[in-house]
């Protein structure tokens, strides 16, 4: 028999421990391959650079939404240590294959080998596709609530520092100076990481299936996927699993349009940008979020702390915006793309915390599977959105047209394009007429003079005279896939960048129309700021469905070096569906604790009798704005306690939190708490906040405890409320509340 599995009360256990390195060697792994395969397509001939660039986020990224479902059953299904080692050891056999593709396509130069690399792209997505929710699925299993942030901080800073190192190393082991073509042994660095990252997953300590008895819901398509508009369903009724998603969509929408933008922007330097130097500066993005990952989860404590999400988001917001003045200085574009991923750190911990949190225990790998198609379908809207607006600011002559001079040389494409990080960087043509003459263009990877003699054809002896033009590597253009002995034609334009003409040789197929080409030296910057622009309205959204929001980012920013806030039971909270609080707050700091600690929209009914401990205007200015109803201390008249009953009914009738105040009178909660009950049917839930007496020095920050009990049934009476809190408070300090501690440890003299 299994024994039952317990949450870690540290980050320095095996099983997170094994877990870090096996999802850091998978995410290497991912993007080493993902880079290698597309420059070893096209040194191929296999695919052309603009069919590669297009190619391959579609093979990597098609497997999460074609196996979202399949995925999201097998984490919740069986235990998610299984599916974690499971494909970890697949990781070797797709290492093998991209091995052999390798081995294939140098040794026996067939297509065969290129397209089984390209396979292995696929392959990797479909690795990550059942990998990826169980990762995420097994953190609040291996994890209290307490340390859901911290871990989470640790695992996406690693996450993103593996994608950079692993873009990084795929391009420089596919440059041909490193392996001299042979691309077998990128292969074998695979398999040797995907190996250590399989013996790393046995660390993983086995834990019990979330759903054991979920039945398989069959192969045919209304089926398969039935379960995923379920979820959907499921996310749009809770609202913080509705927040979370929709902002972490958000991410991944806003990475992809900014992926774009860089590679049109890379597009109009001179030299050009290859794909592995876009890719290098796009990715500091990731070194960015290495450092800003780790430090959100530090400063959220031991809750899941809300109030980080928008400092993210207006720095994420003032990041791009500043990017769009440094397009021309590199150093400066680099610093702001990093300083955009130390945000996005910020935005992004706390939503995935939440979304792990507040996903139903017996299907945390089904939402969070189901999350990750909602993240493809946004980086696809993006691209599309991307590429239309483009397209559309062309069309409309916002952007000249440069002008191509056409037909400047007719021939014929004597041997194999020669590449180099992907783009072409050298090709020769034999010229019509008499005498044959070649034409080489670019600046070849051979050692070759600026004349050479050719044998003629068939082995004649009669020499063929070769000129040579040389020009920058990155001033070619290929604009479809070329064998040698095809019919060319090369075109030619100039544009002026960055203080000198540079000529631009176009090389097409003969009978083909010219390729229009745009001066779009000007959009990129618009570009920058339309995304700026874009994560500023997501914020207005994000406020919308949490109207307190900045409430609580005032909150985290006054509570830091103040107080030391824990929550207890916060899965006793209803993720949806109206409900009561029943508080023992009387103060508006006490409610203002709470409200930090919740993930709902809480609409705070509070008289205030005592005293306030510190003045805070602005606070209070904000939390009156966004819903809470401070009453005045003295006997309420009949209109102030009517117009408090109906907006509390009003937030319950939205679905909503209301909290209030079991005072020791109880006066004002009876009556509050009846007049509520008898118009709407909302379940009662105890909260008991307590602030510990300082025993340290006094400038040393309080320790403020937040705990919330099991829920009421709708229809509750006042006296039953008021017991459940009392008990609540008893749990608390005896330690049978399940907290690592009961307050009678750390408060002796209550």
């Amino acid at each position: 028999m299994q024994q039952t599995f317990q949450p870690y009360s540290t980050l320095v256990n095996r099983t997170f421990i094994g877990l870090i390195i096996a999802q850091f060697l998978a995410a290497f792994n991912d993007q080493c391959i993902h880079a290698a395969a597309m420059f070893y397509a096209i040194r191929t001939n296999t695919l052309t650079e603009a069919s590669a660039i297009s190619l391959m986020p579609i093979l990597f990224y098609a497997p999460w939404a074609i196996f979202c479902t399949l995925a999201g059953f097998l984490a919740d299904r069986y235990s998610k240590q299984y599916t974690l080692v499971f494909w970890k050891f697949a990781e070797i056999v797709i290492a093998l294959i991209a091995l052999a593709g390798f081995w294939i396509g140098n040794t026996w130069k067939t297509p065969v080998g290129p397209w089984m690399v390209l396979s292995a792209v696929f392959l990797m997505g479909m690795h990550s596709a059942f990998f990826v929710p169980a990762k995420y699925g097994v953190m609040p299993e291996i994890l209290p609530h307490s340390l859901l942030s911290k871990g989470n901080g640790v695992l996406e800073s690693t996450s993103f520092l593996a994608v950079i190192l692993g873009t990084v190393a795929g391009g420089m082991l596919s440059d041909r100076r490193v392996f001299k073509g042979q691309e077998e042994y990128i292969g074998l660095v695979l398999l040797t990481l995907a190996t250590i990252g399989a013996l790393a997953s046995l660390l993983i300590r086995w834990m019990p299936a979330a759903n054991p008895n979920r039945p398989f819901p069959g192969l045919w398509p209304h089926k398969l996927y039935g379960p995923l508009w379920q979820n959907i369903k499921v996310l749009i009724r809770s609202r913080p699993l509705a927040l979370s998603v929709i902002g972490i969509a958000f991410f991944t929408f806003i990475v992809a349009f900014m992926r774009g933008t860089m590679y049109l922007h890379g597009e109009t330097r001179s030299p050009r940008w290859d794909e592995f130097h876009i890719s290098v500066i796009v990715g500091t993005v990731a070194l960015g979020i290495g450092l800003g990952s780790p430090l959100a989860g530090w400063l959220s404590g031991r809750k899941v702390e809300l109030g980080l999400v928008p400092l993210g988001a207006l720095g994420m917001a003032t990041a791009t915006f500043a990017a769009s003045f440094f397009l021309d200085w590199q150093p400066g574009l680099v610093a702001c793309i990093i300083a955009l991923g130390f945000c996005v750190g910020f935005y992004f911990v706390p939503l995935y915390a939440l979304l792990q949190h507040r996903a139903p225990k017996s299907s945390k790998g089904d939402v969070i599977a189901t999350s990750n198609f909602i993240n493809v379908t946004g980086a696809i809207v993006a691209s599309v959105c991307f590429f239309g607006l483009v397209a559309g600011v062309h069309k409309l002559g916002l952007t000249p047209e440069i002008e191509q001079r056409d037909n400047l040389y007719v021939g014929t494409l004597v041997s194999p394009i020669e590449y180099r990080n992907g783009r072409p960087a050298y090709f020769e043509i034999r010229l019509d007429g008499e005498p044959p003459r070649i034409l080489g263009f670019g600046e070849s990877a051979r050692s070759e003079s600026a004349r050479v003699i050719h044998q003629g054809d068939e082995g004649s002896e009669e020499p063929v005279e070769t000129s040579r033009i040389h020009v920058d590597q990155d001033e070619l253009l290929v604009v479809s896939r070329l064998e040698p002995g095809r019919r060319v034609v090369i075109s030619s334009f100039v544009m002026n960048l960055e203080g000198h003409s540079v000529v631009h040789y176009v090389l097409r197929p003969e009978g083909t129309k010219p390729t229009p080409v745009y001066d779009n030296r000007g959009l990129p910057r618009f570009l920058f700021i339309g995304g700026s622009v874009m994560t500023l309205l997501m914020l207005l959204l994000l406020c919308r469905m949490l109207p307190d929001f900045f409430v609580r980012t005032i909150l985290w920013l006054r509570a830091i070096g103040r107080y030391r806030i824990r929550v207890f039971g916060i899965h006793s909270l209803p993720a949806e569906g109206a409900a009561i609080l029943a508080t023992n707050c009387e103060r508006f700091t006490e409610s203002m604790h709470v409200l930090s600690c919740t993930d709902r929209r809480v609409r705070f009914i509070l008289k205030e009798n005592l005293p306030p401990e510190e003045q805070t205007p602005l606070l209070r200015f904000l939390a009156q704005n966004t819903g809470m109803v401070l009453l005045p201390s003295r006997p309420l008249q009949p209109t102030e306690l009517q117009k408090a009953l109906e907006a509390a009914r009003e937030t319950l009738l939205q679905g909503d939190v209301v909290a209030l105040t079991v005072d020791d009178d109880r006066d004002l909660f009876d009556r509050l708490l009846t007049g509520l009950k008898d118009r709407t049917q909302a379940e009662i839930v105890p909260v008991y906040c307590h602030t510990l007496p300082d025993t340290k020095r006094p400038e040393d920050p309080k320790r403020v405890w937040v705990l919330i009990g099991e829920p009421l049934p709708a229809g509750s009476s006042p006296e039953e409320a008021a017991e459940a809190l009392r008990r609540l408070k008893e749990k608390a300090f005896d330690g049978s509340l399940g907290q690592d501690e009961p307050l009678s440890a750390v408060h002796p003299a209550a």
